[in-house]
């Protein structure tokens, strides 16, 4: 019985000491990619808002395929399942497009696509990044550690397809 207790007891302040670090972490996680391309913005904001022209670009959307759920495919209020992800267009401007992606996990990501144009240098960028905000326990904290290791290259190469898409001739 006092073994018992003592396990009991341990277990319990592992969970708090293990909790309280968790909540040292930061409450939201931001992965951030970036690309110069040499292409007119509207042409690159039609690759962005179109979600058909996705699997021309987006790392693995070509080995899961893109199903929508609604009948548009481009512009604000397109939804489309790409691979275990439900992805959802929430506003198309100029300048910026935001999705939110959903796991079948129920995890929730915001993501932006923001182009910034410099026209002396007939150059844009383009700025793709995901953010999560975190629930206070500790796996969810630690567990996001990784985020930018998991998430980081499939963005980068998924940026250099859509430059080598978008600087066709």
């Amino acid at each position: 019985m006092r073994f018992l207790k003592l396990a009991v007891i341990s277990v319990g302040v592992l969970f708090c000491m293990v909790t309280a670090i968790g909540l040292l972490f930061p409450s939201s996680v931001r992965v951030s990619r970036a690309t110069d391309i040499k292409a007119p913005q509207d042409s690159i904001l039609h690759l962005l808002a179109d979600v058909k022209y996705w699997k021309l670009w987006l790392e693995g959307a070509k080995e899961n395929p893109i199903q929508f759920l609604t009948a548009k495919t481009e512009g604000e209020g397109t939804v489309a399942r790409i691979g275990t992800n439900e992805v959802s267009l929430l506003k198309v401007l100029p300048g910026q497009i935001q999705t939110r992606w959903k796991g079948q996990d129920g995890v929730v990501q915001q993501s932006r696509f923001e182009l910034y144009a410099d026209t002396a240098k007939q150059i844009v960028t383009v700025q793709w990044y995901f953010e999560q905000q975190l629930s206070w326990y500790p796996w969810e904290r630690f567990g996001s550690m990784m985020n930018d290791k998991i998430l980081g290259p499939t963005m980068e190469k998924s940026l250099e397809n859509l430059q080598q898409l978008a600087e066709k001739p």
